[in-house]
């Protein structure tokens, strides 16, 4: 958490209001955070509670005291580039005098994995259409706190895919989501903590199945792409044959095929 916190403290651009969400954790974070709230450096969320309250309810308690024009996220294992806000509000000024029409801004991701540094993400622009069959732009954007507090912010109800739900609302409210492409937001995946991937299936299937009700009514390729989503991204997500015939009917032979061996060599 340290070092997200010191990459916003270190961004170019100044002021920055910081709001940090702590959902009950244990190992002396909340105590760190007490001790920046108190000197004025944050703004801090403590559930104090004992009972986790999920990802979503904590980021939507610091979208409702957000005071800026503009607003964007980071999870606490992840750190941003010292560029970053100040990139996204050059862009945002840019593309607005230039008379574009969007809802959000995100950026190319760096994927650190036990096997090294990999760039995702870099999908120039995620249409509201692109976004009904995958998520194209990751877990982060830079929006207008006015439009993520319209549309709703993050659905407590979803245990994963929340990012994704929301850019749906966002694009789908306010126009397409614009990459600025400087690869500025680093994400760390080589550690033992617990991202989505590793969430339990049933969570995994929840979420999808919320997602896609939200969806309805939906294309056979859309339910293909979601489906063959689900199955490539969560290799702990039981197989449903229903499930593969419609990503085969979908044309996605090779991840049928992917999924087929997988759990052949289980």
């Amino acid at each position: 958490m340290q070092r997200a916190i010191d990459s916003v403290l270190a961004q170019t651009h100044s002021p920055i209001e910081l709001i940090v969400a702590d959902d009950g954790s244990t190992d002396g974070s909340q105590e760190y955070l007490r001790e920046l709230h108190s000197q004025g450096t944050l703004t801090a969320i403590l559930n104090t509670a004992g009972k986790s309250k999920g990802a979503c309810y904590g980021r939507n308690k610091a979208i409702s005291l957000a005071r800026g024009e503009f607003i964007s996220g980071l999870d606490d294992d992840d750190y941003f580039e010292p560029w970053r806000i100040e990139t996204f509000i050059k862009k945002w000024a840019e593309y607005t005098a230039n008379g574009e029409s969007f809802s959000a801004l995100f950026d190319s991701v760096v994927e650190h994995r036990k096997s090294g540094p990999v760039a995702c993400y870099d999908t120039k622009v995620a249409t509201y259409q692109n976004l009904r069959k995958g998520n194209v732009v990751g877990n982060q954007v830079f929006t207008k706190t006015s439009y993520l507090k319209a549309v709703g912010g993050f659905d407590e109800q979803m245990p994963a895919l929340q990012d994704w739900d929301t850019w749906l609302r966002l694009s789908n409210h306010y126009g397409d989501i614009l990459n600025v492409n400087t690869r500025s937001y680093i994400q760390i995946q080589n550690h033992e903590g617990e991202r989505i991937t590793g969430k339990p299936a049933d969570k995994i299937r929840f979420a999808f199945n919320r997602l896609m009700n939200k969806l309805q009514p939906l294309t056979r390729s859309e339910e293909s792409h979601l489906l063959a989503t689900m199955y490539s991204g969560y290799p702990q997500i039981d197989i449903r044959i229903s499930e593969l015939f419609k990503i085969f009917m979908g044309g996605h032979f090779r991840k049928v095929a992917q999924v087929v061996k997988r759990t052949l060599l289980k």
